[in-house]
């Protein structure tokens, strides 16, 4: 069977789809002192190893403020205005402490301390990830529609032939 040009533009439409969904659902992972990075919308789970306190600053660009919500830590609050960001500070206990972003885009992790901490960062929401999910799908399902549809929905004569016992035509 020969692939005509809309049939493999379909296709490269449906390998995108999974490749930007595989990219854009993956968590990331940091370790290091002195980390700096993006935190996105979903969790973060910052592990310090040491008995010690670290100093973290979470830094958002623009005038739009942001909150932090927590799971294992005491800390909540919204960042305050400095210059032309905003900004919130606290102190990351030891051991594993979990804490997400509310309200806000753009924010930053960072730390200047000589104790290395490891992190990982789901950089969507639960409602974001479930409407990415739903995104791919619909554009994967309508990318096979129109597939079957380009083929005059062959397959499924092929498949009605087959399963009525009587071998397909070659």
């Amino acid at each position: 069977m020969k692939i005509n040009r809309t049939i493999a533009v379909a296709i490269v439409v449906i390998v995108g789809a999974l490749l930007w969904g595989v990219t854009s659902l993956n968590s990331q992972s940091y370790n290091g002192k002195q980390l700096n990075f993006d935190v996105g919308s979903g969790p973060v789970t910052v592990t310090n190893p040491s008995d010690e306190l670290v100093a973290v600053q979470l830094v958002g660009t623009g005038s739009r403020s942001f909150s932090l919500v927590n799971t294992t830590l005491d800390i909540t609050g919204t960042s305050k205005r400095q210059g032309n960001s905003q900004s919130f500070d606290f102190e990351l206990p030891s051991g594993v402490s979990e804490f997400s972003i509310a309200r806000g885009k753009s924010v930053t992790f960072v730390t200047s301390s000589d104790i290395s901490l490891g992190a990982v960062v789901q950089p969507l929401s639960a409602d974001d990830i479930q409407s990415t999910l739903i995104f791919i799908a619909v554009v994967i399902l309508s990318a096979l529609y129109f597939i079957s549809r380009t083929t005059d929905h062959k397959w499924i004569r092929d498949l009605r032939q087959r399963q009525a016992g009587s071998p397909s035509p070659a």
